[in-house]
């Protein structure tokens, strides 16, 4: 399995708009990749804190197929304006509990 995660430091007073942003990157990327589930995480402690995750990618080479897109390029590029700082990873899945 292969996952994508962002962790995002929004600047304050942006939250809600980084939320509402976050939501038409994702909603727009799974127009195209639709195996893959999307989801945003709020840190408790600091709610301009965020973590994204996308899961159910198929390769590694089909998120760099994605993030080398100018669509996908022009869509971030409104995330980024908002944040104090993010980081994007790509992971695989080696080990497993439940």
């Amino acid at each position: 399995m292969i996952a994508t995660v962002g962790i995002w430091l929004v600047r304050e007073g942006r939250e809600e708009e980084f939320v509402r942003r976050w939501q038409e990157v994702a909603d727009g990327t799974v127009l195209e990749y639709a195996d893959v589930t999307f989801r945003l995480l709020r840190d408790r402690e600091n709610p301009r804190r965020f973590v994204g995750l996308g899961e159910g990618w198929r390769s590694a080479e089909q998120v760099e197929a994605l993030r080398a897109s100018p669509r996908y390029q022009d869509s971030m590029s409104s995330l980024w304006r908002l944040l104090e700082s993010g980081e994007l990873g790509t992971f695989e899945l080696v080990a497993e509990v439940s």
